[in-house]
């Protein structure tokens, strides 16, 4: 793993962390308030958001890790921080304004989950027997 592939996955994954925060004020109506509609959400609704945060967890954790080339991590990490964005993007249109408290628990927990996708795998150093990088 050399520096260039290190700061671009770094890059990359500060570039769609932010994206978290921007999606609710362009697609929604800024970060949702207020109180829940009396009437339950479905069931099916916290599946469907909570489906690809488990997704992307399992990535992260199972599949990254046994990842040898940079080429492969990159792609992992585009693919397991695209899931955290699905379930934001599924929170403002299914969800929808009825539940704004919902919407906050998918963000708050879709946000850990992109944070948890830190590229630290791919840091120089980070894992000494990896790294094609000189320790000097």
């Amino acid at each position: 793993m050399t520096k260039q592939h290190a700061i671009t996955m770094w890059i990359i994954w500060f570039a769609m962390l932010q994206s978290a925060f921007i999606f609710p004020f362009f697609l929604g109506e800024g970060f949702p308030e207020g109180a829940n509609a009396e009437v339950p959400m479905d069931a099916w609704i916290w599946v469907a958001c909570f489906s690809p945060l488990i997704t992307g967890t399992v990535l992260r954790w199972l599949v990254i890790p046994k990842m040898k080339e940079a080429q492969q991590m990159l792609v992992g990490l585009i693919i397991g921080m695209s899931f955290g964005e699905v379930a934001i993007l599924l929170s403002i249109f299914l969800i929808g304004s009825d539940y704004p408290q919902n919407q906050i628990a998918v963000l708050i927990v879709a946000v850990l989950m992109l944070i948890l996708m830190a590229p630290s795998y791919a840091t120089p150093g980070v894992n000494p027997e990896k790294d094609s990088i000189d320790p000097a």
